[in-house]
């Protein structure tokens, strides 16, 4: 698609690629860009042939937060901002029936990295890292970056990353459990785009209610995640996909998954 200005769009088979694009400023967040990426998102959501999304950047970085030269709108706020302008790609991400990969071939900063890390799956740059530099000019990490890295960190290890204004290398997310994969700087794209061309192959009906088990898991109580599990089971029994799967492992070849 041509239409944009700060990002690119493709698709290739099953799996819908959105980079970031304002390399010069190391993709920051401008108010073109935020709308653009809302708009893309809802693109591949609403695309029955797309089954993965690899949200990834142009350049040396993922993106390096907000891009603090551009300002606010007249009469809005910085809490405006947020909520209006980066809620709803937030929101998406998480919501969306698709899987999402981001894919950062560098550093990671401010609501950049709370964008990634709201993704489903992450594919980072051995030679990478996640910045909370917030404090470094006296603000507070947003776009849920609080939320996410209490529960990879816990709460001393996500304290001192935010009041020291730091980093964390690509080799400590992995281990932490924020990313999934490391790779090569630039095999990162490709890497995330092998990934997702395999899950793209499997039963999208299961996927997408894994993703909802396990974003509503972090906020249910054991009971309740029981009783959303049975419920999500019941669909799944009754795709045409889980036919297909059973009747694939008794004649011993791959199953092919349509999502029906």
């Amino acid at each position: 698609m041509s239409d944009y200005q700060c990002l690119e769009y493709k698709k290739v088979g099953m799996v819908a690629a959105i980079h970031l694009n304002r390399p010069d400023s190391l993709n920051a967040f401008n108010r073109q860009m935020r709308s653009e990426l809302l708009i893309a998102l809802e693109h591949a959501n609403q695309d029955s042939d797309v089954r993965v999304v690899v949200l990834g950047a142009n350049g040396r970085g993922f993106s390096s937060g907000a891009d603090l030269a551009e300002g606010f709108l007249e009469g809005q706020t910085v809490e405006d901002q947020i909520l209006d302008e980066y809620g709803p790609i937030l929101s998406l991400i998480g919501a969306m029936d698709k899987t999402v990969i981001a894919a950062s071939p560098g550093v990671m900063a401010g609501v950049g990295a709370a964008i990634a890390m709201r993704c489903d799956l992450l594919v980072m740059a051995e030679t990478g890292n996640l910045m909370m530099a917030f404090s470094n000019v006296g603000l507070v990490p947003d776009g849920g970056a609080s939320w996410q890295l209490l529960r990879y960190l816990g709460y001393q290890r996500c304290y001192a990353l935010m009041a020291e204004g730091g980093r964390i290398d690509a080799s400590i997310c992995l281990n932490a459990g924020i990313a999934n994969k490391l790779a090569p700087a630039d095999q990162v794209l490709d890497t995330a785009m092998t990934w997702a061309e395999k899950l793209a192959l499997r039963a999208p009906v299961a996927l997408r209610e894994m993703k909802k088990l396990l974003r509503q898991a972090a906020d249910d109580s054991y009971d309740e995640t029981v009783k959303r599990e049975a419920k999500a089971q019941k669909i799944c029994v009754e795709t045409a996909d889980a036919k297909e799967a059973m009747q694939a492992f008794f004649e011993k070849r791959p199953p092919v998954f349509r999502g029906e």
